[in-house]
């Protein structure tokens, strides 16, 4: 033990007195420099948009009105998607079998303690999903997405279809979280609910080249586990979507309900509606709640695009009456605002009818011509992408060459930006409010 006046007792008592100085005055060491604040950044985010025939993507800064950057990529996309959490742009190259990721630039992170929002350059990743004919993309928005590759039956000898799951953190680092390959190729979905997985498979006796039913899985590490094959039959398969505890897919006599009832057990009832579903469309902030779409009539004959209110909980599906649609209307776009609470469908004349939601049951809100005053005579369509963080949605006008902006609240277009090329896909990227 040092003694009294030993020098090791002298500088402890010194440092003691200086430590007890700096904590009356408010001072002492930090653990870091960063500011345990929210740190709020006001944005409305960015768009991304392919060019119909052409490799280009373009950002678009909804802040400035510019066009931040343009990248070259290896093929021009068949389609553009947002990732889970909004920060990357997912272009899919389907026929040349890759996908191709660029980071939008704007994101936020959780601190722990506090949310901290960034802006930056957009940049062109070097990570490349490869992979055959991806082609249907389903996300459990804010956490992770499923792409489904659907193989290929025409190769030799046939390339099986498989599933490919991300999460922003992934695709930041470069990789997969879990994949699973399937035993034929097959034009199926793969939805992504927590740990489990519901994919695909084809009867025997199935009358097209479409799923017949629903398998599910488990995923165990950067794998999945087959679980069991969901008994209800549903021929035609097309379309899904997952929100509020339910899976919902499109069938040829309605829509597969299928409720998620804990980690590892679902169950499923048929919701009937009069002619087939292809398309299920869903929102994270309305849960529970889906509009089925289908075409009644085959071409050359009239045909009308029909919607159908599902209620998950109660597996019941009902007409869904749209303002002004006639018969011979047919959808050329459709999709939610941010809130979940407004329902946009473009008809084949260019006229936007939206639907709110008023307690459990959808009501007109407002009908709106010449939104896209000239409907081109072919694919591609107009595309249909909404702001997370503003009350506002976009249209591509193919015809116009325009991004039309439409404020979400009214249905009323507030500006036409010229684009200078014929989009042939948008997806909004930023931070969700």
């Amino acid at each position: 033990m040092p003694s009294p006046t030993s020098p090791m007792l002298n500088r402890l008592v010194t440092l003691l007195l200086a430590a007890a100085l700096l904590s009356a005055c408010g001072g002492g060491v930090k653990d870091d420099d960063h500011d345990h604040e929210d740190t709020f950044i006001d944005t409305a985010g960015r768009i991304a948009s392919i060019e119909n025939g052409a490799s280009a993507l373009r950002i678009h800064d909804l802040d400035s009105g510019a066009v931040e950057a343009t990248y070259t990529l290896d093929h021009a996309p068949s389609a553009v998607y947002a990732s889970p959490s909004g920060r990357y742009a997912l272009a899919f190259q389907r026929l040349q079998d890759q996908v191709q990721f660029v980071d939008g630039g704007i994101w936020q992170e959780d601190h722990g303690d506090h949310l901290h929002d960034y802006k930056q350059g957009s940049r062109l990743s070097g990570f490349k999903l490869s992979g055959v004919r991806p082609t249907h993309y389903d996300a459990q928005p804010g956490r992770q997405a499923a792409i489904f590759m659907d193989g290929n039956a025409a190769a030799t000898p046939p390339a099986n279809a498989g599933v490919r799951l991300l999460t922003d953190a992934s695709i930041g680092a470069g990789q997969l979280v879990a994949s699973l390959d399937l035993p034929l190729p097959i034009h199926g979905l793969g939805e992504p609910v927590d740990d489990k997985l519901l994919t695909v498979a084809r009867a025997d006796d199935a009358a097209d080249t479409l799923p017949t039913h629903l398998h599910l899985y488990r995923r165990e590490g950067s794998g999945y586990a087959f679980v069991r094959e969901l008994p209800t039959r549903c021929n035609g398969m097309h379309g899904s979507y997952s929100s509020g505890g339910f899976t919902v897919v499109g069938c040829q006599q309605g829509m597969l309900v299928v409720q998620h009832l804990d980690a590892i057990t679902v169950s499923e009832r048929m919701a009937a509606t009069p002619l087939r579903v292809g398309t299920v469309a869903g929102h994270p902030r309305l849960p529970g709640q889906f509009i089925g779409i289908g075409n009644e009539g085959v071409a050359p004959a009239p045909v009308t695009t029909r919607f159908y209110a599902l209620d998950g909980a109660a597996a019941t599906a009902t007409a869904l009456p749209l303002q002004g649609w006639v018969d011979g209307s047919i959808r050329r776009a459709h999709g939610f605002d941010r809130s979940g609470q407004r329902f946009f469908a473009l008809d084949h004349t260019g006229t936007l009818v939206v639907t709110q939601r008023e307690g459990t049951t959808w009501v007109p809100l407002a009908r709106v011509e010449g939104v896209i005053p000239a409907m081109p005579a072919a694919a591609p369509w107009p595309a249909f992408t909404a702001n997370g963080g503003r009350d506002e949605i976009y249209l591509s006008d193919p015809v116009a060459r325009q991004l039309v902006v439409i404020d979400s609240l009214t249905g009323a277009v507030v500006a036409r930006r010229d684009l200078g090329f014929v989009p042939a896909g948008l997806a909004w990227l930023g931070i969700t409010r």
